[in-house]
């Protein structure tokens, strides 16, 4: 096939509105200009996931008006973009009460699962029905099912949460996707964040679902790049809704952007830059309120780099981290604490993110959010440690996170950093076995402060005597001017 494939994305954001879509017709005009064949991959409009999943919360109980006006919100974007949605809706209404009746009658987990899954992606096929109907008042296009070009991988629970709720697929190209699709119109649109189980029905992708999506698709097509565009144009240097002076990344490679993922970067899932980073798809972050502008490349590390690619790229921010102190009680220097400690915290269903021990204590840091750590659940762990050990629990606290390449070379340059942390208590100072990422959790109360320390003197004072290089880009608040 000549013609090279392009997959851009739009999160929910980017499809909810007039100007957008007038955008998302304007950058397909684009990319066929360049000869390219087009597929678009987009999210449910922005909230509607939260809503079907509200429902599904909900089920048994009366949701008329719920219902209701998660319909109406799509009747409004239709006449928005002039265009007859009188059959979509129709039969989204009839799938959600389908979906709705089959949880309200669930007798087992599996059950509840299938249904869940069924329910929530509507929002994705509705906007993408309605976008086709859009772009086809300008162009050849053609809806396509996402569940044609990704079918999920067996788990060891086939009735299991993951694998109707957070499923994977395969992204290795496949002939006949691409054979079967190049043969459709030059303007494909598709759903994301659904693919098909591999016993039949509807089986979804997860937190990032869409932008995995796009990622894998872009492998099965062997696609030249996929193009994730939101409401903001890249990955950056910080948080700029906390250090306003961050800067824009212009390249990352795989690990860095996914070192970046799992330290609280949240423009791109880690799942989405795994599935580019196994067929070498590069990935392209982009500002869809201003498409002209840069963003951010994420793709293979240049062959040969060596450490004069090296350093701090970014320092990200996770808020939402509780920390244990375990004193091992027994002083026979038992062996196996550190593994009882580990399992006694993994049958509680809970994930270790971060660790240091020494001869008597060892140190544990704890991703509230995404163990659904609650206080209650935070003390029964602590509870139950107790049969070994003292415990002191932080529950509030952050984690600072240095990435880049050569992580260990920052230690030198924190010295100007050194004074803050004898007025401030120093929970734990962790390095990455892959010299990508050093981790300073400190109590969230202190967190701000630190980062700004760190930010300027880490990456704001190197770039004090040039604009930009070929790692970091404009600040912030040149994309706000």
């Amino acid at each position: 096939m000549s013609e090279s494939w392009l997959v851009l994305k739009f999160g929910g954001s980017s499809v909810s509105g007039k100007w957008q879509w007038d955008t998302i017709a304007a950058l397909v005009r684009r990319c066929l200009e360049e000869g390219h064949r087009v597929l678009l991959v987009c999210s449910a409009v922005q909230g509607v996931t939260d809503a079907l999943q509200s429902l599904a919360d909900r089920a048994g109980e009366t949701c008329e008006d719920q219902v209701e006006a998660l319909l109406e919100r799509h009747r409004q974007l239709a006449r928005t973009l002039q265009v007859d949605s009188l059959d979509l809706v129709q039969k989204a209404e009839g799938n959600i009460r389908q979906a709705l009746g089959a949880l309200s009658g669930a007798t087992v987990a599996g059950e509840r699962y299938v249904a869940i899954a069924a329910l929530l992606s509507v929002g994705e096929w509705l906007s993408t029905r309605i976008g086709e109907r859009f772009l086809a008042q300008t162009f050849q296009t053609e809806w396509v099912d996402a569940r044609d070009a990704l079918e999920t991988l067996p788990e060891t629970d086939p009735r299991g949460r993951r694998a109707w709720l957070s499923a994977r697929c395969d992204s290795r190209p496949s002939e006949r996707l691409q054979h079967d699709w190049s043969l459709k119109k030059h303007v494909l649109i598709t759903a994301g964040f659904v693919a098909r189980h591999h016993r039949g029905g509807t089986a979804l992708l997860g937190r990032g679902g869409s932008d995995t999506s796009a990622a894998l698709l872009a492998g099965r097509l062997g696609a030249k790049r996929v193009e994730i565009w939101t409401d903001v144009n890249g990955l950056f240097s910080a948080d700029p809704r906390l250090i306003p002076s961050a800067r824009l990344l212009k390249t990352l490679d795989y690990d860095e952007a996914l070192e970046m993922a799992a330290s609280g970067a949240k423009v791109v899932h880690s799942r989405c830059i795994r599935a580019a980073a196994d067929v070498s798809v590069p990935i392209e972050i982009r500002d869809l309120a201003h498409p002209d502008g840069g963003g951010t490349r994420i793709c293979a590390a240049a062959a040969g780099a060596t450490r004069a690619a090296a350093g701090i790229r970014s320092v990200c921010h996770r808020s939402d981290m509780a920390v244990m102190l375990l004193r091992n009680l027994d002083t026979r220097e038992q062996v196996g604490f550190l593994a009882w400690v580990f399992a006694s915290i993994a049958e509680a269903g809970v994930s270790i993110d971060l660790v240091a021990t020494s001869e008597t204590t060892t140190t544990v840091a704890l991703n509230r959010t995404s163990n659904v750590l609650d206080a209650v659940l935070l003390e029964r762990l602590a509870e139950g440690l107790r049969e070994r050990c003292a415990v002191t629990v932080y529950p509030e606290c952050s984690a600072i996170n240095l990435v880049g390449r050569g992580a260990r070379v920052a230690l030198a340059e924190l010295d100007p950093n050194a004074a803050f942390f004898a007025h401030h208590r120093l929970l734990m100072l962790s390095q990455s076995a892959n010299d990508l990422c050093t981790s300073i959790v400190v109590m969230a109360q202190d967190a701000q402060a630190l980062l700004e320390s760190l930010h300027a003197s880490l990456i704001g004072k190197g770039l004090q005597r040039r604009q930009y290089d070929a790692v970091f880009g404009p600040p912030w608040q040149a994309r706000q001017a």
